[in-house]
């Protein structure tokens, strides 16, 4: 279903605390003259039982304002400024709870392993873990991946992050030392049918492993575990400095390699 424009707006109210019917009643009165209670309920297209107890909670709210006459008619307080004021409540708000829960007592057990399964919900721990790091971050990430997680990776080399940063794809950024794996991104997507697996640790402890696919949904896992983080490491480093050994050894004896047994048995491509 598409939103409308009054339908978004509304969304956007109940996502600020309104009600619904607090949201159309507001919107019914926003850039109106003066309506008494029966106005509004036609106009909201909200039920005439409703709308008086609707009011009567906007005008706490500080969203509209009364004129008690008879009969008593109702006006939206300009836009802006309930906005402006929400938005000043809830920055304080927002401040004020940061603080109270960095003070309780750290509850989690390190190394255990948290089960991610969508996109969204991945790249965010993706930069929860970028955001982590005080001294060293390795990071394996994909074309696909890098509009969200670029600009966390660079400020973190900004912030004096030692940061390296294996890309599988011809991008790049701008800070963080970057290894081109593009070519070994081509050959695992077609080894992996489309899947790609990416990576991040923050100082030999926070990981993610995900994997994000072409036709399958992206999964991941989220964890202090300090075995994982040091074989993600691992992981990382082997990549890059495979692609380095293969950039410094002449093409014909690296197609030679290629034709071996061993290299034949772990480059097959998965059924």
């Amino acid at each position: 279903m598409i939103e409308t424009p009054t339908s978004k707006l509304q969304s956007a109210l109940v996502r600020l605390g309104f009600s619904p019917y607090e949201a159309k009643a507001y919107t019914a009165l926003v850039g109106q003259s003066p309506m008494n209670g029966s106005e509004v309920s036609k106009r909201a297209g909200m039920p005439p039982s409703k709308v008086y107890e609707t009011l009567a909670r906007l005008e706490t709210k500080g969203a509209v304002v009364v004129n008690r006459s008879e009969p008593v008619l109702y006006g939206a307080v300009p836009h802006r400024d309930l906005l402006t004021g929400l938005a000043a409540r809830y920055e304080a708000d927002v401040a004020a709870a940061i603080g109270e829960l960095d003070a309780l007592p750290a509850g989690d057990r390190a190394g255990l392993v948290w089960s991610l399964y969508t996109r969204e919900s991945i790249l965010d721990a993706f930069l929860r873990v970028i955001d982590a790091a005080h001294t060293q971050l390795f990071a394996g990430i994909w074309d696909e991946e890098i509009d969200a997680l670029g600009p966390c990776l660079e400020k973190a080399a900004r912030r004096g992050v030692d940061t390296h940063v294996a890309i599988y794809g011809p991008r790049t950024l701008r800070g963080p030392k970057v290894y081109d794996l593009s070519e070994c991104g081509a050959s695992a997507r077609l080894r992996l049918s489309g899947r790609r697996l990416a990576v991040a640790v923050a100082d030999d402890i926070d990981t993610v492993v995900a994997e994000f696919g072409d036709r399958s949904p992206a999964e991941a896992v989220l964890t202090t575990n300090p075995v994982t983080g040091l074989l993600a490491v691992e992981y990382i480093k082997a990549d890059i400095s495979g692609r380095l050994l293969i950039n410094a050894m002449p093409d014909a004896n690296y197609q030679q390699l290629l034709e071996t047994h061993d290299m034949q048995s772990i480059l097959a491509r998965k059924p």
